[in-house]
């Protein structure tokens, strides 16, 4: 898929701008890096480092929580990506947001997607991020390159899919806003 392609078919919500603050603690937000690689559009994808103590080793979007700093939750992604790869916002074209996802854990997660002007750019800071890599959205768009994951969590069993990637599995709540773009996308 190219990027004109995804671009025609994704029905942009509009950007909401300044969310405010009164909202519970845990707010955050993600980036979702969208890149064209030899006129194919990609996904990158972030590899968090294992030392780290919340999600070590998980594969992730640039995102994090609701900094005081922050003057929106679109502000709150920017930041992250500039932290995390440093990208500078103008090196990224925003072109919209998809609905919030609410983990387990009680963390409400709002996705914005933005393309990424120049990944030859980008400088990941190895203290939150070990590696970044990017999946063609065509591979990400099969559903047999999706299996189903179970696991339990307050003893219930819970399903999600999972796609397995060389730097590991992409499961929990980037997979299931990976999988909500790609049907927003279809």
């Amino acid at each position: 898929m190219t990027l004109n392609e995804f671009i025609n078919r994704f029905q942009l919500l509009s950007l909401s701008g300044n969310q405010g603050f009164p909202h519970p603690a845990k707010k955050s937000a993600v980036l979702i890096p969208i890149c064209e690689i030899d006129n194919t559009l990609h996904i990158l994808f972030c590899k968090r480092p294992r030392y780290l103590k919340h999600h070590p080793a998980e594969i992730c979007f640039p995102g994090g929580k609701l900094e005081p700093t922050d003057d929106s939750l679109q502000g709150a992604a920017l930041r992250e990506c500039h932290e995390e790869l440093g990208l500078p916002k103008q090196q990224i074209t925003l072109l919209g947001e998809l609905q919030s996802y609410w983990t387990l854990t009680g963390f409400e997660i709002k996705p914005f997607v933005g393309l990424i002007n120049d990944i030859n750019t980008i400088k990941i800071d190895n203290n939150e991020v070990e590696s970044v890599f990017y999946i063609p959205f065509s591979e990400l768009a099969l559903s047999q390159n999706w299996q189903p994951l179970s696991f339990i969590r307050a003893n219930k069993k819970r399903q999600l899919r999972a796609f397995k990637t060389p730097y590991g599995l992409l499961w929990g709540a980037t997979a299931q806003i990976t999988l909500n773009l790609v049907k927003q996308v279809s």
